[in-house]
């Protein structure tokens, strides 16, 4: 890893491997907790493996409400931060979504302290307003800019604009998860699990996804992903497209197959959610996130699906 002069730390929300991690130069980040049924507190990491994560979320599908999550404490993240700026290194941290954790509020507090104990070193937190992978994919762009040259001033000023290009799409197979956790808008209309049927929704301005259609099989869901992505997606091939599933491994790799053969982009990443996101929107999920048209009051995107669907 290159000796920069900040560090990149997301917190554990971004649903980043070891290996995403180690090749893009993401120097660490935060973990979470979680309570399961059968321990108060554990560690929510990105380290495991397919076969522990898919054991993981057959537990989490019978044990709906037997799984919690919770945010790291602020010891642990001035912990972190001053890790880096003991070597001489200022911080860049990014943050799941201040809307729906505690995550950029404790970032900011650990920012206080910390910066009062070190007044010659920098500590910027970027709230994402998002979740999951978009976290991830904001998390990237920034280890791009960084190796650009940008300083940490202008990578945060870029990370503020560029949050608000990224674009969610995908299939979920129940939204018992989302809706409970707040994560999806208007969910009553779309609560439960009906067979077959494949809600598909975007990020809204605010960085929660509204559901924008829905259809029935994965066939036609990702015929109608595909289409919505090159319409929606900016500069395809300059572009990482990163998509992340919840035991859906086989329908993941797909969907990446068709988007490398009809988009074109840079390259298609396949990852995992990990159990952090995992329990606040459980098995079955395939989410796909990349930069696109900046997202506003979602007319352009709701026009555009209904166009989709109609000639499927």
């Amino acid at each position: 890893m290159k000796n920069y002069s900040y560090a990149i730390i997301p917190d554990v929300s971004c649903d980043l491997s070891d290996e995403l991690r180690a090749r893009f130069e993401v120097d660490g980040y935060l973990n979470g907790c979680m309570s399961t049924p059968d321990a108060d507190d554990v560690e929510a990491g990105l380290n495991m493996s397919d076969a522990e994560l898919d054991a993981f979320y057959v537990s989490l599908k019978a044990n709906k409400n037997g799984y919690k999550t919770s945010a790291i404490s602020i010891d642990k993240t001035i912990s972190c931060f001053e890790s880096f700026l003991q070597q001489g290194k200022d911080v860049l941290a990014i943050s799941l979504t201040g809307k729906l954790s505690a995550v950029y509020s404790i970032m900011l507090q650990a920012k206080k302290v910390i910066c009062e104990k070190y007044p010659e070193r920098k500590v910027i937190v970027v709230d994402s307003t998002k979740h999951s992978a978009a976290v991830g994919l904001l998390t990237l762009k920034a280890c791009e800019l960084r190796a650009e040259g940008y300083t940490i001033e202008q990578n945060a000023g870029a990370l503020e604009q560029h949050k608000k290009e990224i674009h969610h799409m995908g299939a979920i197979d129940d939204l018992f998860w989302v809706a409970s956790k707040g994560r999806i808008s208007h969910a009553k209309a779309f609560f439960g699990t009906v067979a077959g049927i494949k809600p598909m929704g975007d990020f809204d301005s605010e960085g929660v996804i509204t559901v924008l259609a829905k259809v029935s099989g994965y066939e036609k869901n990702f015929k109608a992903q595909t289409e919505y992505i090159k319409r929606t997606i900016v500069s395809a091939n300059e572009q990482y497209i990163l998509i992340v599933h919840s035991a859906r491994r086989k329908q993941a790799e797909k969907l990446a197959g068709l988007f490398r053969e009809h988009i074109k982009p840079r390259e298609v990443i396949v990852g995992n959610v990990y159990p952090f996101s995992g329990i606040n929107v459980g098995p079955g999920v395939i989410s796909v996130f990349y930069f696109g048209t900046e997202i506003t009051d979602l007319k352009f995107e709701k026009e555009t699906i209904a166009d989709i669907i109609s000639k499927l």
